[in-house]
């Protein structure tokens, strides 16, 4: 798989243990310029040919991708869901950890390292039960009891680490640094193979809409793989002419902890990291400072979007809203609820306004 670092324009083939690039950049997949759907295939293996993979079919498979997209009355207006938490475990990390882990069993690893507030720990650690590989997964020592059982029914080594957000990452790291050759960091924040398995989320919505682009894709953002896969996923259809244009790229976070609204309103071009005044409900988006930052600005920036911060308040009353609707959300999913009347206000009648639902509600403390 070839791969190129946005930040320096090295290119490279991806290797295990050069997770990133020299100059500290997360890599990102070479587009191979192929738009070709397997009709034979399910989920994210109906866009194999696209993926620019050393093989040619998965070694194993966990069935991510293919999810509903539903249509909701908000407020008279028309919102299409994206149903993402119907996923093997749940989240929308399921299509970036399969496309990930397949990855990595290729490439002989027995062992996977990954830190996580949980579901992409969850993620990783049923696609490595499924592939056969051994698993470590550090999380904050307070993340979600529910998730960390998640985490634990699949066979992980979990490793709770005291103290804020970032401590679990660098404890990972040095733990993938320090190991032997079959061992490899499995990170949805830096594996290009992850940001592929996001990439399929825009092909598929893209089928789903009839060969059409929607005009705003409102999403929450942490380290942000979500919303980078689907504008990466689009720019390519639209390279190809099948697109006539990209969404309007939304990021959603917590007004106690939003580094991207302070970096756009300072005009920055990198998201410096920043404390949180208290933990948000969204533990999903305890994000400091995304590993793909400067990404993250530029996909915001480019496609006309915005970073939409909302309260704690709001977003017990959104994932409360959903639920009521059938709709149980985890509070991180039900952020991007809780800003859809910002920007409800800003777009036109007839636009096609998509919101993933990103992680099930069974996945932490009911808080409706």
């Amino acid at each position: 798989m070839q791969v190129i670092c946005p930040d320096c324009g090295a290119k490279a083939a991806l290797t295990p243990k050069r997770w990133r690039c020299d100059c500290g950049g997360a890599w990102e997949p070479v587009s191979n310029d192929v738009v070709v759907f397997d009709d034979q295939a399910y989920g994210v293996w109906r866009y194999r040919r696209m993926y620019g993979l050393d093989f040619q079919q998965p070694l194993y498979r966990m069935g991510s991708g293919a999810t509903p997209l539903l249509s909701l009355n908000v407020k008279e207006r028309e919102v299409l869901l994206k149903l993402e938490y119907m996923a093997p475990t749940a989240s929308f990390k399921d299509r970036g950890a399969e496309v990930m882990v397949n990855i990595l069993k290729h490439q002989g690893i027995s062992r996977v390292v990954d830190d996580s507030s949980g579901n992409a720990g969850a993620a990783v650690a049923a696609n490595a039960a499924r592939a056969g590989l051994a698993a470590d997964i550090f999380v904050p020592a307070y993340a979600s009891p529910a998730k960390q059982a998640q985490i634990a029914v699949y066979g992980a080594h979990i490793h709770p680490i005291p103290g804020a957000r970032v401590q679990a990452k660098l404890a990972a790291l040095k733990m993938a640094e320090e190991s032997g050759p079959e061992t490899a960091l499995a990170s949805h924040a830096y594996h290009p193979g992850f940001l592929l398995g996001q990439e399929s989320l825009a092909w598929e919505l893209w089928e789903q809409l009839g060969g059409r682009a929607p005009d705003w894709y409102v999403v929450p953002v942490g380290q942000g793989v979500h919303l980078l896969g689907v504008w990466l996923g689009f720019q390519r259809l639209k390279k190809a002419g099948l697109a006539a244009k990209l969404p309007r790229m939304i990021a959603v976070q917590p007004a106690l902890l939003a580094p991207i609204r302070r970096a756009l309103d300072a005009g920055l071009d990198e998201i410096p990291p920043m404390e949180a005044q208290r933990p948000s409900l969204a533990e999903g988006l305890a994000i400091a400072s995304p590993v793909r930052g400067r990404r993250l600005l530029q996909a915001i920036r480019e496609t006309g979007g915005d970073c939409i911060t909302v309260s704690e308040e709001g977003i017990v009353q959104a994932q409360r809203d959903l639920a009521q609707q059938g709709l149980y959300v985890e509070p991180t999913s039900a952020a991007a609820y809780a800003a859809l009347d910002a920007v409800l206000a800003r777009a036109r009648a007839s636009d096609i306004v998509i919101l993933p639902l990103t992680g099930s509600g069974l996945k932490g403390s009911p808080r409706v």
